[in-house]
C-alpha cells in the first residue's frame, strides 16, 4: 500500500523558491504546512480552502492567472500527488 503523500516530503519540495517568493508576497505561504494545512473554509471552499485554491490555481480552474504565471506548468503526476494529498488528510 502506497503511503500517503505529506506536505513536508510530497507537496512544499515542487514549488520552487521564486515561487514561493512571489505567491508570499500576495499572501499565500505556498511552504507552510500551517497555512497550506488549515481547515478553515471560505465561501467557495468548505474546508481547506487555502490548500483548494492552490490546486486551483495549479490546474487552471481557477479565476485569473493559471500558476505557476507563464509556466511551465504542473504535469498531471504532480497535480495528482497534490489532489492525494488533499483526499488521504493532508498530512504534513
Amino acid at each position: 500500500m502506497m503511503t500517503a503523500p505529506s506536505f513536508s516530503n510530497d507537496i512544499k519540495p515542487v514549488f520552487s523558491a521564486g515561487q514561493i517568493l512571489c505567491m508570499k508576497n500576495k499572501g499565500v505561504d505556498l511552504d507552510d504546512y500551517a497555512y497550506m494545512g488549515d481547515d478553515t473554509g471560505d465561501d467557495k471552499f468548505p474546508d481547506h480552502a487555502n490548500a483548494r485554491h492552490v490546486f486551483a490555481k495549479l490546474t487552471g480552474n481557477a479565476p485569473g492567472q493559471r500558476m505557476p504565471p507563464g509556466g511551465p506548468y504542473w504535469t498531471q503526476p504532480m497535480l495528482d500527488k497534490f489532489q492525494a494529498w488533499m483526499n488521504r488528510g493532508y498530512a504534513p
